[in-house]
C-alpha cells in the first residue's frame, strides 16, 4: 500500500481544520447551551427548594399561629370561666350578705315589736293588777290593817338612831303643832290613845299628836315630824309596784 505524504498532510490539515471548526462553531455553543441549561436547571432546582423551604416555613408559621391561637383561645376561655366563677361567687356573696343584713334587720324589727308588745301588755297588766289590788285593799277590813300599819310606824320610829329620836322629841315638845298623824280612816279614841302611847315610847319622850284623815292612803299611815315624814301606806306601795311594772327594763326582764 502506498502512502502519499502530501495527501496525508492535506487530510491531516483538513481534519485539524474540521476539529477546529467543530470546536469553534459546534462544541463551544453546545457546551454553552448545556451550561445554560444546567444553570437554568440548577436555578429551577434552587427556586423549587427555596419555594419548598418557604412553603415549609409558611406551614410551620401557620402551625405555630394555629397553636398560638388555640393556646390564646384556651387562655381566653379559662380567663372567661374564672371571671364568670369569680363574678358568680361575688354575686352569691353579695346576695348572702344582703340576705344576712335583711335577716338581722328583720330579727331586730321583730325584737323591737316583741319588746313593744311586752311593754304594752306589761303596762296594761300592771295597771289592771294595781287597779284590782287597790280595789281589793279598799274593800279589805280597814281597821285591822290600819292598826297594823300604826304598829309598823312605831317600829320605824323606834329603829331611828337615838340622836334623831331625841331631836324629834325636842322639836315636838317645842312645837305642839309639829307632830301630825294622817290615816286613811278615822281612829277611834282607844286606838288613838294606844298609838300615842306607843309613839311616845318609841321616841323616848311624851308627845301629843294631831290626827287627820286622808282616804287616798288606802289603809295607810303617815307621821309628819317637823323635818321628815314616815309612811306606811299601801297607796305608796301600789304606786311603787306600778312604777316598777311599768319600767321598760323591768318589763323586759319579766318577758
Amino acid at each position: 500500500m502506498h502512502f502519499d505524504p502530501w495527501t496525508l498532510g492535506l487530510q491531516l490539515a483538513n481534519f485539524l481544520v474540521l476539529v477546529w471548526l467543530l470546536h469553534r462553531f459546534l462544541y463551544k455553543p453546545v457546551l454553552g447551551i448545556i451550561a445554560a441549561r444546567k444553570a437554568a436547571t440548577d436555578k429551577l432546582i434552587a427556586d423549587a427548594q427555596a419555594e419548598k423551604k418557604a412553603a415549609e416555613d409558611l406551614k410551620q408559621s401557620l402551625e405555630s399561629q394555629r397553636a398560638a391561637i388555640a393556646q390564646e383561645r384556651d387562655t381566653v376561655l379559662k380567663a372567661a370561666r374564672e371571671a364568670a366563677d369569680a363574678e358568680g361567687k361575688a354575686v352569691l356573696a353579695t346576695a348572702r350578705a344582703d340576705a344576712e343584713v335583711l335577716r338581722v334587720e328583720a330579727k331586730k324589727a321583730f325584737e323591737r315589736e316583741r319588746k313593744q308588745i311586752v311593754r304594752t301588755v306589761g303596762r296594761d297588766a300592771a295597771r289592771l293588777a294595781v287597779s284590782i289590788a287597790r280595789r281589793l285593799l279598799q274593800e279589805a277590813p280597814a281597821a285591822s290593817v290600819q292598826e297594823r300599819q300604826l304598829d309598823l310606824v312605831c317600829d320605824d320610829v323606834k329603829a331611828l338612831p337615838a340622836e334623831s329620836r331625841n331631836h324629834i322629841a325636842t322639836r315636838v315638845a317645842a312645837d305642839k303643832e309639829a307632830l301630825e298623824v294622817v290615816t286613811a280612816t278615822p281612829l277611834d279614841k282607844r286606838t288613838a290613845t294606844r298609838f300615842g302611847a306607843r309613839l311616845s315610847a318609841a321616841l323616848g319622850a311624851p308627845v301629843a299628836a294631831k290626827f287627820r284623815v286622808d282616804r287616798a292612803l288606802i289603809a295607810g299611815v303617815e307621821v309628819h315630824f317637823p323635818f321628815t315624814i314616815l309612811r306606811r301606806s299601801w297607796s305608796e306601795d301600789l304606786k311603787r309596784i306600778g312604777a316598777e311594772l311599768n319600767d321598760d327594763d323591768h318589763a323586759t326582764k319579766v318577758a
